[in-house]
């Protein structure tokens, strides 16, 4: 169990939970109404697709040579050689037929809009590292996570409860969308070295160094803005509130500026992911005042 938990990586799970309570939030603030099935629904959907994306990620840079003794990260499962590759892809083939099964449900619910993300999102999740063609290896990582982990996120978890499209969601999602572009920055800026010297290009590899630094920084100034954007945009001033959040982590902001590149970011990535959470908290507060 404590194998498979560390192959899962219980911490990233932030990033696909906030996004939903999110666009429930904003379901709430506009039609005082959820549904239960739905919604519970949604976020096991959103749950079991970031564990596979974890699953196939450690599958896959396996089977592709990226991992070796000299990786910085967290522990990857199948490289360290704590369960076989057959069981780590049997592992995310069903979470993505959970995922899929779950989906199914609210496919039926949203309609063609919804069976649309649902699929897209199971190949996205797959194709990031698997297939010929990994998107992740040549530098599309921290888009496909500001996309998906934002303005597609919440918005298809707004739209499964209200029936109707808006704006306004997908660009409340460029919030934690935002973050979760920071979170893959932050992991291809401590990987740097050992992807280029792989053949893996990151934005990290293409921007070198500085870049690199400064590309996780840039989302966190843009997620700064947002809210203000959103506040006066919705007339809703308590969404302000969220621009406190990233000021809490200003440490870890400031280590990826100067600090050195090495085992240190992984703290810096899971408090990251810490804030993306409290980050979608505060926007959804905010919302429902």
């Amino acid at each position: 169990m404590k194998t498979w938990l560390i192959a899962v990586r219980p911490k990233t799970l932030f990033a696909s939970i906030g996004p939903v309570l999110l666009g429930l939030a904003l379901a709430w603030d506009q039609t005082q109404l959820i549904n239960p099935l739905t919604a519970t629904l949604t976020l096991l959907c959103a749950v079991f697709l970031q564990i596979g994306t974890n699953l196939v990620n450690d599958y896959y840079d396996h089977v592709n040579g990226v991992d070796d003794h000299n990786r910085l990260g967290p522990t990857r499962v199948t490289s360290e050689g704590l369960l076989s590759p057959r069981k780590v892809k049997a592992a995310f083939i069903l979470t993505f037929i959970l995922s899929f099964l779950f989906g199914i449900i609210l496919m039926y619910f949203g309609g063609w809009p919804i069976v649309i993300i649902g699929l897209s999102s199971i190949l996205f999740a797959w194709a990031y590292t698997g297939g010929p063609i990994p998107l992740s290896y040549f530098g599309l990582g921290e888009f496909l996570a500001l996309i998906y982990f934002g303005p597609i996120a919440v918005w298809g978890t707004w739209y499964i409860q209200t029936g109707n499209p808006s704006i306004n969601a997908a660009l409340l999602g460029l919030g934690p969308g935002l973050f979760s572009a920071t979170l893959m920055a932050v992991n291809n800026l401590r990987d740097r070295e050992n992807d280029e010297g792989k053949g893996k290009v990151t934005l990290a590899v293409i921007l070198g160094e500085q870049g690199a630094r400064s590309l996780p920084l840039l989302f966190v100034l843009l997620s700064l803005i947002l809210p203000i954007l959103l506040a006066v945009g919705m007339n809703k001033p308590s969404l302000f509130l969220a621009i406190l959040v990233p000021f809490i982590f200003f440490k870890d902001w400031l280590n990826l500026a100067k600090g050195p590149i090495d085992q240190s970011l992984n703290m810096t990535l899971a408090r990251t992911g810490k804030c993306l959470f409290l980050y979608c908290l505060a926007l959804s507060f905010g919302l429902i005042l």
